[in-house]
């Protein structure tokens, strides 16, 4: 413990002060999904649900058929993820009206008809519904995640190798722990 000189301290205390002071103070890495205008209402199981225009990578999924429905989208496919669009959906905003709802995502590695086996493709899902949960699925057919009512899932897409085959697809989802 030896005293410290009030010049000595003013000047610890400015270069310290210009350390946090030169941070950068905007976030760099920031996600933003345009929202699809228009909703896509499923009474019954579908298999094409793009009706997001060139731009739109939020896709609002509505489940309305009162009973188990499941949507499968075809990451691969050109009605689905084509390669003319400026985005594809990576984003899920999610209203659920039955327990046994499925959203299933099929060749999670492609997008914009291309297979990426050199990266890893994350999509995110979020129920906005008051009552119901859905259950996000891959070609597997195992449930990945439950989401549900107010919750948000992200999943992260991962191919080996072959990415033409569904089964080397598989989605990897976060869980959350009940807090308190």
């Amino acid at each position: 413990p030896h005293p410290v000189s009030a010049a000595a301290a003013t000047v610890r205390f400015l270069l310290l002060a210009g350390v946090f002071c030169s941070c950068p103070r905007s976030v760099v890495a920031q996600r933003a999904f345009k929202i699809s205008s228009s909703k896509c209402t499923l009474t019954a199981d579908a298999s094409n649900c793009q009706i997001a225009t060139a731009g739109d990578a939020a896709l609002q999924v509505e489940f309305a058929a009162g009973l188990e429905t499941t949507l499968t989208l075809d990451m691969s496919a050109s009605s689905t993820c084509a390669t003319t669009s400026a985005n594809c959906p990576q984003f899920f905003i999610v209203t659920s009206d039955h327990n046994a709802n499925e959203l299933k995502i099929s060749k999670c590695s492609y997008y914009k008809q291309a297979a990426y086996h050199t990266h890893l493709l994350t999509y995110t899902f979020m129920n906005v519904g008051h009552q119901f949960p859905f259950t996000v699925k891959d070609d597997h057919d195992d449930g990945r995640a439950v989401v549900p009512p107010g919750a948000v899932r992200e999943c992260i897409c991962y191919c080996d190798n072959t990415c033409s085959d569904p089964l080397r697809n598989r989605l990897y989802c976060t869980h959350v722990a009940p807090g308190r």
